[in-house]
């Protein structure tokens, strides 16, 4: 029986892989392609063939998942791996804490707002810091963005740097004329700049 045939008798149309099989059943039937169709539609047969189309779905998504659990089995133990050397390597090169020396330190920064606690300083707002640094500076307001962290940086016993990956607070203090900090980039971040005690310095990272 040929395919156009079946499709013809039963208004269903099989996949090849589908039909190859039934072209095995219809071998074995005990009759003429007439009633073997017949049967297969009163038999259900094409409900039966989505049924097993399903199925085979089913089984692939299934193993789609286990490989992406394998995938992501692989990619954490990957990244463990990575992770240790890392943290060997980070060792055998004795990163440290260090500060750039030209810039403020973070001891004097950290007096400056120990007294904002105390009550006799306070935070600024970015449009106080920044009307500061305009009015006193020269710079124009479209150009200046005020900054409250700066990055960690670290030194190996080569003389390396890198930043850490942690923020230290830099929030803009002010506790008097002659003693106040506002940290700050101008021009799109290509020139990076801190104000200490009225006194405007650039700021190294």
């Amino acid at each position: 029986m040929m395919l156009s045939e079946f499709v013809e008798r039963t208004g269903f149309e099989p996949m090849p892989a589908e039909y190859a099989k039934i072209e095995e059943a219809y071998c074995g039937f005990n009759g003429d392609k007439d009633a073997f169709c017949k049967a297969f539609v009163a038999g259900d047969g094409e409900k039966k063939i989505y049924q097993a189309r399903a199925a085979v779905i089913d089984r692939l998504n299934g193993k789609i998942l286990e490989l992406d659990k394998t995938i992501q089995r692989s990619g954490a133990e990957h990244e463990r791996q990575l992770s240790a050397l890392q943290a060997e390597l980070d060792k055998e090169l004795e990163w440290k804490p260090y500060e750039f020396t030209q810039n403020i330190p973070q001891v004097e920064y950290a007096e400056l707002a120990k007294c904002v606690v105390s009550g006799s300083a306070r935070y600024m707002t970015d449009d106080e810091a920044l009307d500061w640094v305009c009015r006193e500076f020269g710079f124009d307001h479209s150009q200046v963005t005020i900054l409250h962290e700066i990055d960690e940086q670290e030194i190996n016993r080569h003389n390396l740097c890198r930043a850490s990956g942690r923020k230290i607070d830099r929030r803009p203090v002010y506790c008097a004329t002659d003693y106040h900090y506002i940290r700050f980039n101008a021009g799109c971040g290509a020139w990076q700049w801190e104000v200490w005690n009225g006194q405007i310095r650039p700021f190294y990272d």
